[in-house]
């Protein structure tokens, strides 16, 4: 089969290969907004994350137990799949960038207001331009 086939033939997993790649990053716009918007809207990006996460874990899950069929140690190697892409999707996609957006955006705001005299809202903006 050359390349071109296998490409096309592939299963598309569509927690990694479509648009809804995407809402797992959800809540790093609730992070990068977060001086602008009410709480509501951050968390709420948080919970289309995490609802993103525990979709593509409990798929995830679902191959691995078809993978397996009736083989002994079905159950664990269900677990340790559905584990597995949590913890890391949590840490790739919730955690981490957004961590890491909310210092940059603090740390921006906070040294905007030390070294400038920009009034609040200008200050408030100036990182996400």
């Amino acid at each position: 089969m050359d390349p071109i086939e296998e490409k096309t033939s592939k299963t598309v997993d569509i927690y990694r290969d479509t648009w809804v790649r995407f809402l797992g990053y959800a809540n790093e716009v609730g992070e990068a907004f977060r001086a602008l918007v009410p709480k509501s809207f951050v968390w709420g990006s948080y919970a289309v994350a995490t609802a993103y996460v525990t979709a593509d874990a409990v798929d995830k899950g679902k191959k691995a137990a078809v993978a397996h069929g009736d083989n002994p140690g079905k159950t664990t190697r269900v677990a340790v799949a559905v584990v597995d892409t949590f913890v890391w999707q949590a840490l790739a996609s919730v955690i981490i960038p957004g961590f890491t957006i909310n210092r940059v955006c603090a740390a921006s705001l906070h040294l905007l207001g030390k070294t400038t005299k920009l009034p609040l809202p200008v200050r408030k903006w100036t990182p996400r331009l």
